[in-house]
This record gives C-alpha cells, sequence and structure tokens, in this order.
C-alpha cells in the first residue's frame, strides 16, 4: 500500500508546490489569501483542486470564466508524485523511514526547477525551508535505523557540496564578472543537494554535482549549434543541478565504485 499512498501524497503536495511557484518568486504569502482565478477572481473550492482530476474535467480553464489556466499545475502534481514514487522504490526495502526526507528533497527540487526555468532565479527561502524540514527529518530517520554517524555525513555532504560550487562561483566571479557561470541562487542550492547525498555517503556529493554539469552541457550544446545560445546565454542551471543529484542517489555509489576499480 505504500506506493499508491506515496503517489497520492505527492499529487496532494504537488498541488500545494503550484501555489508555492506562483507566489513565493512574488514575495506573497502561501497561506493566503485563498487561490483565485487569477482572471476572474473566483475562489476555488474543492471542485476545483482535485489534483489533476480538477484540470482534466475543467479542460484546463476557469470553471467560471473559461480562462485558459495552462499546464503548469498538472505538470507539477504529476512530477511530484513521479519524484515521489521513485524514491519509495529506491528507499522502500530498508531505508523507509529516510522516504518523508526526500520527499521533502523532491518537492523542494521540483518547486525551485520549475521557478528557475520560467524566471532564472531560485528563491532561497523554498532552499532554506527545504534545508531546515529536511535536515529534521534526516535526522530522525539516522536515529530511527540507529546510524547516528549518518548526522554528521550530510553536514559534509553539504560542506563539499558549498566548497565545489561556491569556488566555482568565487573563481568564475573574479576571472570573467560577476554571475557568468551561474547565479548565487545555485550556490546556495549546492549545501541543500549535499545535505542529502552526504546522508547516503559523502562520496557521491561531487559525483552528484558533475552529473549536473554534464547534463547541463548536454542541453546548452545543442541551442549553442541551432544558434539559439552563445557562451553568454543566461541558462537555468538549477534544474540540471537536481537532475543530478537525483541521478547520483540511484548511480552515484555505482560511479565512484566505477571509477575506483571496486
Amino acid at each position: 500500500m505504500l506506493i499508491p499512498l506515496v503517489v497520492v501524497m505527492g499529487l496532494l503536495i504537488g498541488s500545494f508546490l503550484t501555489v508555492v511557484v506562483d507566489r513565493v518568486p512574488r514575495g506573497g504569502s502561501v497561506m493566503a489569501p485563498p487561490s483565485a482565478c487569477g482572471n476572474c477572481g473566483l475562489r476555488l473550492g474543492p471542485i476545483d483542486l482535485v489534483p489533476v482530476l480538477s484540470w482534466l474535467a475543467l479542460g484546463g480553464k476557469c470553471r467560471q470564466c473559461k480562462t485558459k489556466i495552462g499546464i503548469e499545475p498538472i505538470v507539477i502534481e504529476l512530477a511530484t508524485a513521479a519524484i515521489f514514487t521513485i524514491f519509495a522504490l529506491k528507499f522502500i526495502d530498508d531505508l523507509v523511514s529516510a522516504l518523508p526526507a526526500f520527499c521533502i528533497f523532491g518537492a523542494t527540487l521540483v518547486a525551485q526547477s520549475w521557478i528557475d526555468l520560467r524566471e532564472q532565479r531560485l528563491p532561497r527561502e523554498i532552499t532554506f525551508w527545504g534545508a531546515g524540514l529536511g535536515g529534521v527529518a534526516l535526522t530522525i530517520s539516522a536515529l530511527v535505523i540507529e546510524e547516528p554517524e549518518r548526522i554528521w555525513m550530510s553536514v559534509l555532504g553539504a560542506a563539499i557540496a558549498l566548497a565545489i560550487i561556491g569556488g566555482i562561483y568565487l573563481g568564475a566571479n573574479w576571472r570573467y564578472g560577476k554571475d557568468v557561470a551561474f547565479g548565487f541562487g545555485d550556490v546556495i542550492l549546492a549545501p541543500f543537494l549535499g545535505l542529502f547525498l552526504g546522508w547516503i555517503n559523502p562520496g557521491i556529493v561531487a559525483p552528484g554535482l558533475f552529473f549536473g554539469f554534464i547534463l547541463g552541457t548536454l542541453a546548452a550544446v545543442p541551442a549553442m549549434i541551432a544558434k539559439k545560445a552563445d557562451g553568454q546565454t543566461a541558462v537555468p542551471f538549477g534544474p540540471f543541478l537536481a537532475a543530478g543529484a537525483v541521478v547520483a542517489v540511484f548511480v552515484g555509489q555505482h560511479f565512484v565504485d566505477l571509477v575506483l576499480a571496486r
């Protein structure tokens, strides 16, 4: 029953994230006012807020004024449910106590990736909330499985990620100018990623960041070839760091073992 429960929770949390990604970048509160149509002001009720089903039933339009609301809600809800599910499959056997923490991890990455793709920024308050809640959940999980050493492993992972990304950021700014490589939001996001990767194994933090750089390069090169981007074009890097970290959760240790030939 765990997987269906995780899917439902993912859809519900994803529904909440649609509010987060809309309001936080504008400096708004996620608690008030209640959700409403941005065009006609219709206050959304239960019939409008059922994840996925409401969007499908209403054809992606406001129930009253029929204004299109876009695909953002359904994409975020499905993406959150998907990442919750793959983490459940990862931790369901022997580390199920870590699942709540990694669901917080996944939800934070979904929200930040969407905002970065849309606005090319990573609101630090989302990263801080994710790190705070996730850090508590990781600590509880470490104590539940009687492996308290994972607490300092998390701290070490965060320090490693900050040192790597922060070092690149400072070096690039010194050599080329401010925010040429990536923005300061990416620097703040890095220790958040390291916190979770370090809990698994601090040794997979660097590979996780490496995967992010590789994915970012693979995405940027085709655009440059098509002359839609050049060396100075701003590319949202947060989603690639996020994707690299998720990849590292699953294959980071295998990658390290392969590199070390063991």
